[in-house]
């Protein structure tokens, strides 16, 4: 079952091309990790999900992102829309300058939710991410006195309130120490039974502990895509048995 298709997507920045012909179906409900080096176009492909690439005047984009079958570059298409049913946990935490509970309440108030229902959100999306006991007696606080890992996990929080279907994680724990970072990933570990999440990570391993699917990209092509077990196990260009084994990139 696969909800996001990816046809033949080419994207440039002005005259230097980052994606080329790229291809996949992304796994419903299983985690989907983009791995390779720095400036392959990991995270070219990620924004191009959820058309976040538009917010670059000089970028160019052929292809097609299909979510549900439609593609999310037709012309006429909602982009909020698209943007609430993909949701994007970046890499370094970015709360919003408000409250605690704002920031969790914020999508849903745009959404129309009444007062109640945002109450009983927030309070739900923060025990979800292991937030609501440390926070509860402080909802009124700025978002901004959290930790770091804190932080991530409320905006992991603001981005679930909205009810996404699609999750894309771009290095979402890069910038967390390493108790933060294994609390995010334990977090997207309990998400995969109900969110088709796609993350990009430069950590061989992290995508070793946590991806059911292994996509890997090297200079804007997707050399190798398989599931995870297979991916790591036997893997068939040399290019990625290479990179696996530490000899590029």
């Amino acid at each position: 079952m696969y909800s996001l298709t990816v046809k033949h997507l080419n994207v440039w920045y002005g005259h230097q091309q980052a994606l080329k012909d790229v291809s996949v179906a992304f796994p419903a409900r299983q985690i989907s990790a983009i791995i390779g080096p720095s400036g392959c176009g990991k995270s070219t492909l990620l924004k191009s999900l959820n058309r976040l690439l538009d917010l670059n005047e000089s970028v160019r984009v052929a292809g097609s992102v299909l979510l549900d079958g439609n593609d999310i570059y037709a012309s006429g298409v909602d982009v909020t829309e698209v943007r609430s049913r993909i949701g994007l946990l970046a890499q370094k935490p970015f709360p919003l300058p408000m409250s605690i509970f704002d920031n969790v309440a914020y999508g849903l108030r745009l959404q129309g939710r009444n007062k109640r229902a945002i109450s009983e959100a927030v309070e739900v999306q923060l025990q979800a991410v292991g937030l609501w006991n440390e926070v509860k007696d402080r909802l009124k606080a700025p978002a901004t006195g959290l930790s770091g890992g804190q932080q991530q996990r409320l905006c992991l929080a603001r981005t679930l309130a909205v009810q996404p279907e699609i999750l894309l994680c771009d290095e979402s724990t890069a910038s967390l120490d390493p108790i933060s970072a294994r609390g995010i990933e334990e977090l997207l570990d309990s998400l995969r039974s109900h969110y088709t999440v796609v993350m990009v990570t430069h950590d061989i391993e992290q995508a070793r502990r946590l991806a059911d699917y292994v996509l890997f990209m090297w200079m804007g092509e997707l050399v190798e895509q398989a599931p995870a077990d297979e991916f790591f196990a036997a893997p068939e260009a040399e290019l990625t048995q290479a990179y696996l084994a530490r000899r590029i990139g």
